[in-house]
């Protein structure tokens, strides 16, 4: 973190019957190792330095080195994904988007669906507010990734749960599984499959080309940016509670790829 130097500048008082004033000057100041290469940009004023990734796991390092090139290599290796930015670099163009899993106040326990899921702790001094969210990553294209976040602010928790969900990058495998199609096409799921997430339950089904995505909002919008354009679902217990739902269909996404399926 940059150390923020904080100096007061007073003005010339040329009028003697003018009150003094006094000016925050904000300086930034930070230390850079001449061995390291940084980048500069300037936005509102202020100076941002950003640090060149070096890699610390040995996976960061095969993606570094350029010995892995593409994130299906990367997945089927037996190394962890433990640094978010080798998606960053294997798959620049990745989509993220926000999912309703919180309430905003309204009156009577109503209010409309938020990004944001907010509590509070009681204690001696007041209350202490905490914000949660979570964020679903896709190119659209067979890669999906599902990630949580909490802090004491919302900007912080969006940023933890950006980096959780491209920790938890999954490929899906896709395929035309419908006995009404038969097009061969990678348009749909291969065959039907279930998720669970406490009492939430949702079962996934391939559908023929033009059917579209027949599933609740939040899920849907799971399954566009896993590249999927038709399918059915249908989901049981308290779906009403978004997080549950939205983990119960990543899970069965999940359990596509730990299907083992008998070549032909």
């Amino acid at each position: 973190m940059p150390e923020i130097k904080r100096t007061r500048a007073r003005e010339k008082q040329q009028d003697p019957n003018k009150p003094v004033t006094e000016e925050l000057v904000v300086e930034d100041v930070v230390e850079v190792k001449p061995e390291e290469e940084v980048s500069v940009e300037v936005e509102r004023g202020i100076t941002v330095i950003e640090r060149e990734w070096k890699p610390k796991t040995e996976l960061g390092k095969l993606v570094a080195s350029g010995e892995i090139t593409n994130m299906d290599q990367a997945l089927s290796s037996s190394r962890p994904l433990l640094e978010s930015e080798i998606v960053d670099q294997l798959m620049p163009n990745l989509e993220s988007a926000l999912l309703t899993i919180g309430q905003s106040k309204g009156k009577f326990g109503g209010g409309k669906r938020s990004i944001w899921k907010q509590t509070q702790k009681k204690t001696k001094e007041g209350n202490k507010p905490k914000f949660a969210t979570c964020v679903v990553v896709g190119n659209r294209d067979g890669f999906v990734g599902l990630g949580y976040g909490k802090a004491k602010e919302t900007m912080p928790a969006r940023e933890k749960a950006i980096k959780n969900a491209k920790l938890n990058l999954i490929s899906v495998k896709r395929g035309c599984g419908s006995w009404e199609c038969g097009c061969n096409e990678f348009h749909t799921i291969p065959f039907s499959v279930s998720g669970k997430c406490g009492s939430v339950k949702i079962k996934l089904k391939p559908a023929p080309k033009g059917t579209g995505i027949l599933a609740e909002s939040q899920v849907k919008l799971i399954l566009e940016l896993a590249g999927i354009q038709d399918i059915r679902s249908k989901a049981f217990g308290q779906t009403r509670t978004k997080i549950n739902l939205v983990r119960a269909c990543f899970d069965a996404l999940k359990n596509i790829t730990k299907t083992k399926v008998k070549s032909i």
